[in-house]
C-alpha cells in the first residue's frame, strides 16, 4: 500500500458522538490505525534494521506522543468487531473499513482485546512490538500468551496487551489477572539475561539500554519471588559456562531479591536491590577477558586490572539514560559489593567505608553464586553446602552475619557456624551491629 492510500483511509474512519475538544485525539487514533497497519505489513516482509520498518516505527511512536500530550489515557479496546478509543466508538466509511478491520481481525488473532500505551514507551518498543506482533505464530495454543512471552523476551515497556471479556461471552479470565506463573518466572530470567547481556556487550555506553526497560524485568522478578520464591531460585541451576557473565549477574539479581524478601523488604525496595545486584559487575566490560578467563595464577597487574571493575561500574552506570535514585543506588552498589564489614576488601579508598545494607546483601550472593558456578580456573562448583560453609567462615567478620544465616534459609540448611554467629550478633548492643 502506498502513502497516498494509506491516507486516504486513515482520513475515512469516523468516531461516533465526538466533541469539538476531543477531535484532535481522534484524528490522531485514526493516524494511528492506518500507520499500526504500515508497520505490520512491512515487519512481516523486513526486518528490523530495515529503513522503512525503522521509519514506520518512528512515525507510530510520534503519532502516540502526540496523543499522549491530549491525553492522559490511550487504549484501544475491540468489541463486538468494534474498536473503541478511550471508550468512544471509532466507525468507518466504505473507503477505511479495510484499515479498522485489518486491526480488528490481527488483534481478534491472537486475542487481544485491549492494547493500552503508556508515556514510558520509546521507538524501541513499537519496533519491538511490530516485529513479535508480525512474525509470531498464530498456530500457538494460546496465541495471547506468546505474545505477552515475546514481548516480555523483547523487554518491551509502555505497551500493555489484555484479554477482556467480550460483552454477553462466556468465560474466565481471571488467570490472566492472577500472579505469576512459573512459565512467566521463566521468561522473566530470560528477559533479564536479554538485559544484562545488552549491558555487558557496552550496551549501556552505546545507548542500547533503557532503564525503564530494566525496570520492567525486574519488577517481573521481584512478582515472581514473591508469588513463587521455589521456582525462581531453581531457574538459577541454569548455568552456562560459556555465558557465566550474563548468568552470574541474573543469578545474584534472584539471590538478593529473595534475600530482601525474607527481609520483608517493601516491592519498590526489592526492585531497587534487584537493578542493582543486576548491573553489580558491569564495570567488568572493561576488563579483558583473557584476564576474567585466566587460569593460572593472576599478575599483580591483572588483580589490579579485575579490582578497577567496581569503579568501572559506576562509571558505566552514567551513561544510563535518565539518573534517577534507582541508578545512584546501583552505582554505590556497584562501587561496594567487594568492601567487606571488616573494612577489608577492594577498591581502596581515602576513608574506611562500612557497606550498607544493598551492598552486604550483593556480597553475599555475589559470593555464593560464584562459588557453586564451574570457572575456568575451578571447573568443578561447590556444593551448595560447600559454599555456605565458606560464607560461614566469613560470617561476622567480612560478611554480615545476621543476612548470612537468612540467606542459607533462602538457598539450604544453616550451618552450625552461621547460627552461632547469627546469635552472637542478635545478642551485641546497637553500638556494636553499628
Amino acid at each position: 500500500m502506498n502513502e497516498e492510500t494509506q491516507d486516504t483511509q486513515v482520513e475515512s474512519i469516523e468516531p461516533a458522538n465526538v466533541s469539538t475538544d476531543n477531535l484532535k485525539q481522534f484524528q490522531l487514533a485514526k493516524e494511528f490505525m492506518g500507520r499500526f497497519y504500515v508497520l505490520i505489513r512491512l515487519a512481516r516482509t523486513y526486518d528490523r534494521y530495515n529503513t522503512a520498518v525503522a521509519d514506520s516505527a518512528e512515525a507510530l511512536y510520534a503519532i502516540v506522543n502526540d496523543l499522549l500530550n491530549e491525553s492522559d489515557d490511550v487504549k484501544f479496546d475491540i468489541q463486538n468487531d468494534c474498536v473503541f478509543f478511550n471508550r468512544t466508538r471509532l466507525r468507518a466509511n466504505v473507503s477505511g473499513f479495510n484499515t479498522l478491520k485489518y486491526f480488528v481481525d490481527e488483534m481478534s488473532a491472537r486475542d487481544v482485546r485491549s492494547l493500552s500505551i503508556e508515556d514510558l514507551a520509546e521507538v524501541d518498543d513499537f519496533l519491538s512490538f511490530g516485529m513479535v506482533f508480525a512474525r509470531m505464530d498464530l498456530d500457538h495454543p494460546d496465541p495471547f500468551k506468546e505474545l505477552v512471552r515475546l514481548m516480555n523476551l523483547e523487554g518491551i515497556a509502555g505497551l500493555d496487551i489484555q484479554r477482556v471479556r467480550k460483552p454477553g461471552e462466556d468465560g474466565d479470565y481471571e488467570g490472566d489477572l492472577a500472579g505469576p506463573t512459573r512459565e512467566e518466572a521463566k521468561r522473566s530470567f530470560f528477559s533479564a539475561l536479554h538485559i544484562v547481556k545488552q549491558a555487558v556487550k557496552d550496551g549501556i555506553s552505546r545507548g542500547k539500554v533503557n532503564p525503564r526497560k530494566v525496570k520492567r524485568v525486574v519488577e517481573s522478578v521481584v512478582d515472581s519471588i514473591i508469588s513463587d520464591e521455589e521456582s525462581m531460585l531453581a531457574l538459577t541451576a541454569i548455568k552456562d559456562y560459556d555465558e557465566y557473565t550474563y548468568h552470574h549477574s541474573f543469578n545474584v539479581c534472584i539471590y538478593s531479591i529473595a534475600l530482601g524478601n525474607r527481609l520483608g523488604l517493601p516491592r519498590q525496595a526489592l526492585c531497587d536491590l534487584g537493578i542493582a545486584a543486576l548491573f553489580h559487575d558491569v564495570g567488568k566490560t572493561d576488563v579483558p577477558h583473557n584476564i576474567l578467563n585466566k587460569i593460572h595464577d593472576l599478575s599483580e597487574e591483572d588483580w589490579k586490572t579485575i579490582q578497577d571493575h567496581t569503579m568501572s561500574g559506576v562509571k558505566v552506570l552514567t551513561y544510563l539514560k535518565r539518573l534517577d535514585n534507582t541508578i545512584l543506588r546501583s552505582m554505590i552498589v556497584a562501587f561496594c559489593h567487594h568492601l567487606n564489614m571488616d573494612r577489608s576488601g577492594y577498591p581502596e579508598t581515602q576513608r574506611p567505608i562500612r557497606p550498607g545494607a544493598m551492598s552486604r546483601i550483593v556480597r553475599i550472593a555475589d559470593i555464593y553464586d560464584a562459588l557453586t558456578s564451574a570457572r575456568s580456573y575451578r571447573i568443578k562448583p561447590f556444593s551448595s553446602s560447600e559454599a555456605l560453609g565458606i560464607i560461614s567462615e566469613k560470617a561476622g567478620k567480612e560478611l554480615d552475619p545476621v543476612l548470612c544465616s537468612i540467606f542459607a534459609e533462602v538457598v539450604g540448611v544453616l550451618p552450625q557456624k552461621l547460627e552461632e554467629a547469627h546469635v552472637k550478633e542478635m545478642a551485641a548492643t546497637p553500638a556494636e551491629t553499628e
